[in-house]
């Protein structure tokens, strides 16, 4: 915010400095102030003062140290971590919250590419040890009432007359009990029970499917909270950014001193302004 604390005006309208006339030949006052501007900047920075005695920077230009806002520092940081506060005038930071939000990132490319891979096995494994025509078939002989006694089926297409090989496909024929039939080392004669644990689990191709299904699952558990790292990461980096900038805030003042002319009448008179922003 800026105010204006002081403005003098000191007025030459003496008989020797009320000016209508010309300057260096064919300049005019204005055009004088216009082309030879004289500004004259102090800025007191609490850093910089040792012993009681200020030192204030000899350069930069007068809009050096603006107020940073604290809204701005916020959502850059929340787009790309560290943004908020190298905006804010810190070189270090954003580097570290950058840096944080690449590994965080390479996490979970990392976590989701061996999710991929896994799944691939897994699905392999399953095309080459589970016999789905084994399962239709144990499934065609059963009754209306003991089918209803089950949860679930396998996605079907009634079009080909065969099962699609989805995600729901490569579940279930996992996660059901009703489902060991077709595992090639399950007899079609184990009736699975409708709830509970299935007797012909242990050491069967059906354990070992679900345990890689597991561990691709788990990789995938893990590239989700990479993803949930990420925001976190982006949310401190923000709320830091606003600490940041309004620290860099705090203790700056600014005092300006500037010429210009104004008209009065038909003279061109020179003002001093003073302005103090804070």
């Amino acid at each position: 915010m800026r105010r204006a604390m002081a403005i003098i005006t000191i007025c030459f309208l003496s008989a020797g400095l009320a000016w209508s006339g010309q300057l260096d030949g064919d300049l005019s006052i204005t055009e004088y102030f216009a082309s030879n501007q004289i500004v004259a900047k102090e800025f007191f920075n609490a850093e910089n003062v040792v012993d009681d005695i200020k030192e204030p920077p000899l350069s930069g230009d007068i809009y050096e140290f603006d107020a940073k806002s604290t809204k701005k520092a916020f959502f850059y940081s929340m787009l790309v971590p560290g943004a908020g506060q190298y905006y804010a005038g810190s070189r270090i930071k954003p580097f570290v919250y950058l840096a944080a939000e690449a590994i965080i990132w390479s996490g979970y490319f990392s976590f989701k590419n061996k999710g991929n891979d896994q799944r691939t096995r897994y699905q392999d494994y399953a095309d080459q040890h589970y016999v789905w025509e084994d399962f239709m078939g144990w499934w065609d002989g059963l009754s209306q009432a003991q089918q209803d006694s089950f949860s679930h089926r396998l996605p079907w297409d009634d079009y080909n007359n065969q099962v699609i090989k989805d995600h729901e496909y490569y579940e279930n024929i996992g996660k059901y009990d009703q489902f060991q039939i077709g595992w090639f080392d399950i007899p079609i004669e184990a009736y699975p029970p409708p709830y509970g644990d299935s007797v012909y689990f242990e050491g069967t191709s059906r354990e070992i499917y679900v345990q890689m299904r597991k561990k691709a699952n788990d990789y995938f558990q893990n590239a989700n909270t990479m993803i949930m790292l990420s925001l976190g990461n982006r949310i401190i980096s923000a709320f830091e950014a606003a600490l940041t900038a309004k620290k860099f805030n705090k203790g700056k003042k600014r005092f300006a001193f500037r010429i210009k002319t104004k008209k009065f009448g038909e003279a061109e008179v020179p003002m001093l302004t003073w302005n103090y922003t804070f």
